[in-house]
Formats: structure tokens, C-alpha cells, sequence
């Protein structure tokens, strides 16, 4: 069963000051230069995610890796292009986010539960696992902002990792966390796979990839160009060249 399909998918933004009044408008007019251009994110990208894949992205900084990944999880809408998702999602993708600083672990728990469709009896059934994980019972009724980036991390994750969802999706947010708790999740997500979710994952460590993922995709410059095994994507990874010049991903487009 399909649980990601995403066709010819494509994402821009606007990159530079557009002009705010007619003055402006006409002095870039008549000097040639545009007042504010689009700046390709991802470009045409087409994939698709079987129920129970560990799918690991790849790719350097900028290749939209975190782009797609935001697609899935519904927080952005593509310029172009369609995606279907079925199930209940998880994201852990920017650190902290859905928390609110003033509050309190514990309530953000539930915060982030409701936020994820659960109802409270469902949240409080798993409340004492997800503190257990994070390790924070000492510090769950303290507020957040009063958390050090570790700490947020540990929450997040455990949250992301107890409640019930069909897909998972993770942003490279595991490199905050120390080496001991980073293995921690990595097993939780081993036991989560083997028990048949689906997981999508953005990592710079190709060795987590390729140990951890059952297939691979390669982003480069916004660009779909890899998909396969996750060594045959790693080994293409390592030895690519950026075949797609960053100047390629500019466009002016006139409205």
C-alpha cells in the first residue's frame, strides 16, 4: 500500500526586497534589474513511499531535503505539483516546534498529543512512556523555554516516537541530542520499523542511512537524482559532482 505519492512536486520562494512603490518599481525598470527574484527549492520531484519503508534523504546543505520533508508533513503547500499522504503523520522536524515556551513539559505533552489528533485519554495512556524516554521527570513541570536544546530534543523525539501514527518523519534534528540518547532513538525507530511504520528521514550521516533505511533518495539542487539502494545512493553521493550549477536554481519570473 502506497503511503506517500508525490508527482512532479516543486517549491519556490522569493528571494530579494520587491519593490513597494511605484517609484521603486520604475527606477528597477528602467535600470534592468529585478526587484526581487525566485529561488528554486525543489524542482519537479516525483516519488513514492510503500507502508513499512525506511526511506533516508540524502543530499548537501541546500538540496531541499528539508523542503520536501515540510511537504509531506502538510506544513507547506507545493507551487506546483500534487502529494498524497495516508494515515496519521508525525513530524519531528524543526527543534521545538509545536512547543510553547511558557509551558510546562507536561502540558506541552498534551499540547503536541492534541496537536497530533489524539484525544486526552489517548495522550495520558501514554504519558508516563514518553517521560520515561526522555528521561526529563525531574524537569517535566518545569516550562520549556527554560529547556536546553538537548532537552527540547528529548521531549520532541519522544513525543514524535510514542504517539500512534502511520508515518514518521524526522529532520536531521538527532544531531543535537548527545551520542547516548541519539542511539536511544535510533533503536526506538528500529523497534517502530520492525513493527511496520513508515519512516522518512533526512541525515548527513550516510552511515546511519545505510544501516538504518531499506532505500535511499539523493536531492542535488533541488533536484531528484538518486533513488535506490542505500549504499548505491551513498556511493553516488560521495562521488557526484554538483552536475546542476547553483545559478541554474535562479529564475526571474515575470508576473
Amino acid at each position: 500500500m502506497l503511503m506517500v505519492r508525490g508527482c512532479g512536486i516543486s517549491k519556490r520562494y522569493r528571494v530579494g526586497k520587491p519593490a513597494t512603490s511605484l517609484k521603486e518599481a520604475l527606477n528597477c525598470w528602467l535600470s534592468g534589474r529585478q526587484s526581487a527574484d525566485w529561488f528554486w527549492a525543489l524542482r519537479d520531484v516525483s516519488l513514492s513511499v510503500n507502508a513499512g519503508e525506511a526511506v533516508g534523504i540524502v543530499g548537501n546543505n541546500g538540496a531541499g531535503k528539508s523542503t520536501l520533508l515540510r511537504m509531506l508533513a502538510r506544513l507547506i503547500k507545493p507551487t506546483a505539483g500534487q502529494i498524497e499522504t495516508k494515515g496519521r503523520i508525525a513530524a519531528l522536524l524543526d527543534l521545538g516546534a509545536g512547543f510553547h515556551p511558557d509551558l510546562t513539559g507536561r502540558e506541552n505533552i498534551f499540547l503536541n498529543g492534541t496537536l497530533l489528533g489524539l484525544t486526552r485519554a489517548e495522550i495520558k495512556k501514554q504519558f508516563d512512556e514518553i517521560v520515561a524516554f526522555s528521561e526529563l521527570e525531574r524537569f517535566i513541570d518545569t516550562p520549556v523555554k527554560q529547556f536546553s536544546s538537548g532537552m527540547t530534543l528529548r521531549l520532541s523525539f519522544a513525543i514524535a516516537a510514542h504517539v500512534s501514527c502511520d508515518l514518521l518523519l524526522v529532520d536531521e534534528v538527532l544531531s543535537v541530542g548527545d551520542t547516548s540518547f541519539g542511539e536511544k532513538c535510533l533503536a526506538r525507530m528500529r523497534s517502530l520499523r520492525n513493527q511496520g511504520m513508515t519512516i522518512i528521514l533526512t541525515s548527513h550521516d550516510i552511515g546511519t542511512v545505510v544501516d538504518f533505511c531499506s532505500r535511499a533518495l539523493l536531492l542535488e539542487g533541488g533536484r531528484l537524482i538518486g533513488d535506490g539502494r542505500p549504499q548505491d545512493v551513498a556511493d553516488l553521493y560521495g562521488s557526484a559532482t554538483n552536475s546542476l550549477e547553483t545559478m541554474d536554481r535562479w529564475e526571474v519570473l515575470r508576473s
